[in-house]
């Protein structure tokens, strides 16, 4: 047997990156399915100091992009920015009071940067923003019109979410710190059978392939030019074609984008920003989800936890980074996801469907899960080079952006 979850904080981050996948994947609900989560990592730092709960934080993050890719990254992100705090403050005998004013504030600062971000390159801008707003309220008289009113009501959405998601959130991870099982009462782990899944080897470096994804990302918000977008689809289109990509992604792509790119189209057209205007976006829109899918697609999620656990080494001299890098390396969460899927479906199968009952079944499968997960063998160092064509990748990714000075 080695060591239990209250030596080692990847148990703790295992059971965050399923709790995080799920809330990633889910239409809705997504804060709730990332509570789980959360408490694990609120967990790690109790026992374990803020380094290692952030680490723990980290890796599990950044596992969850492993295996799913950048797409909806920002989900579950508040609750792994949080958790680790949280979980201190805990331990700490910090009122609640206290602990609620430092996650709301969190809460908030976040979730401004996301509606922001949302408003200015998914939905189009202000503009189109606004006359949506105008759109659907201007027939109710006390509702103030025009850009302050639109930006008022997003004001005062924000800190009533914040204000229900930070006591939900405080109160769920108090409850599960304080009845967390005594170790002699949780079950024993499993020892480590299982290996890492072995994929195929991908054409592309996955460094490459990241750095690549990144300059399109950036053409991508710098212009919604019809001819930048053009240049950076045919480039998407080669990529694809010679990237012996994994499929798996694709679908889940496909759908993200059609959504996401459908309510910028729909934002431009009755926010009244032009047909034209709005198609540019919308575009836009959809080949940033879909570069997002290339990524994780051509790079695969070995390729991917590669450039992260060597980023991370990069990184060590930063708090929590060390730390992050050897959790990550053991994590190769993907083939436990059904297991834990499957034992958490077991532990609420005989539980009454009253809330309460529900969370502590979820809180003690937290606690289980964790205890029994064992780090994977550390995979043998995988030889990188750069070769002419992971050269030849970024350059094409980086063409688009001389139409740019061009124009």
């Amino acid at each position: 047997m080695g060591m239990d979850s209250e030596r080692t904080p990847s148990g703790l981050a295992h059971v965050a990156t399923v709790s995080f996948l799920a809330s990633r994947t889910t239409p809705s609900g997504g804060f709730w399915l990332a509570l789980a989560g959360g408490v694990a990592l609120a967990r790690a730092a109790a026992r374990r100091g803020l380094r290692d709960g952030y680490g723990a934080s980290s890796a599990a993050m950044l596992e969850s992009v492993a295996i799913m890719g950048p797409i909806r990254f920002g989900v579950p992100l508040t609750q792994a920015i949080t958790a680790p705090l949280l979980g201190r403050l805990e331990a700490r005998a910090t009122s609640f009071v206290r602990q609620f004013l430092v996650c709301a504030a969190l809460r908030i600062l976040h979730n401004t940067a996301t509606t922001a971000f949302a408003i200015w390159v998914i939905l189009g801008g202000l503009d189109a923003y606004a006359g949506t707003y105008d759109s659907i309220f201007d027939w109710l008289p006390f509702v103030p019109a025009g850009t302050a009113g639109a930006l008022a009501l997003t004001v005062i959405a924000l800190l009533a979410w914040a204000i229900f998601a930070t006591t939900v959130q405080v109160l769920v991870y108090r409850r599960g710190l304080r009845r967390w099982p005594a170790p002699a009462d949780e079950p024993e782990q499993r020892e480590a059978t299982e290996l890492r899944k072995v994929e195929p080897r991908r054409r592309f470096d996955p460094r490459a392939v990241t750095v690549a994804g990144i300059v399109a990302f950036a053409v991508l918000l710098a212009s919604t030019d019809w001819t930048v977008l053009a240049a950076v689809a045919a480039w998407l289109g080669v990529a694809w074609a010679v990237s012996r990509a994994d499929p798996e992604p694709i679908p889940t792509g496909l759908v993200l984008a059609a959504i996401l790119a459908g309510s910028a189209l729909l934002f431009g057209v009755v926010g009244g920003v032009g047909t034209d205007v709005a198609l540019r976006r919308a575009a836009r829109v959809a080949l940033l989800v879909m570069v997002a899918t290339w990524l994780r697609s051509a790079a695969g999620s070995a390729g991917m936890r590669l450039v992260f656990s060597q980023a991370l080494r990069r990184l060590r001299r930063i708090p929590s980074m060390h730390e992050a890098g050897r959790i990550l390396d053991g994590l190769a969460s993907e083939r436990r996801l059904l297991e834990a899927g499957t034992a958490l479906a077991a532990s609420l199968g005989p539980v009454e469907k009253r809330p309460i009952p529900i969370l502590d079944s979820v809180l003690g499968w937290v606690a289980a899960e964790a205890r029994r997960f064992r780090a994977a063998p550390s995979p043998a160092p995988r030889p990188l080079s750069v070769r002419a064509y992971d050269a030849g990748l970024v350059a094409l990714a980086a063409a688009p952006a001389a139409l740019l000075f061009a124009g």
